[in-house]
């Protein structure tokens, strides 16, 4: 339980990093990484009290976030070069696990949208792992992300 409760404080730690104040004219990276550390938040505070209502909202909202900016997209593509199909991967994989979590709510399969919900913190997890700091010092550059 223990390694469990240390992964779930890192993934919040490791959003919160990303997630430094977006405009709101302008989606960007930093700023959608905020929406979604809201709405793991919400997902999780769904579980815990049992709200499984509160567990599909965030979830589909996850999956429905916005795109990230092409020009942003481009940056990091230039940056991860023939990483990026593993990076697109973890989206593509926390993407189907949010509406696999929010399908799941929605019938009442508690069991089910815990064991989406960590593996879609697991994948998370790994790809802030792996790309976090190449990512976020891409996007800090003057000019470049902000």
């Amino acid at each position: 339980m223990n390694s469990k409760r240390y992964s779930f404080y890192a993934v919040i730690a490791i959003l919160s990093a990303l997630s430094v104040m977006a405009t709101a004219a302008e989606p960007n990276l930093k700023g959608i990484m905020q929406g979604l550390r809201d709405d793991v938040v919400a997902i999780t505070d769904g579980l815990l009290i049992d709200d499984l209502k509160s567990v599909a909202d965030g979830a589909t909202r996850i999956a429905n976030h916005e795109r990230i900016p092409a020009e942003q997209v481009q940056l990091v593509a230039t940056e991860l070069g023939s990483e990026m199909a593993t990076f697109k991967q973890f989206d593509v994989s926390v993407h189907n696990l949010s509406l696999s979590i929010a399908a799941a709510a929605e019938k009442g399969d508690r069991d089910r949208a815990i064991a989406d919900y960590q593996s879609m913190m697991s994948g998370c997890l790994a790809c802030h792992a792996a790309y976090k700091e190449r990512v976020a010092a891409v996007l800090s550059e003057p000019g470049k992300g902000e």
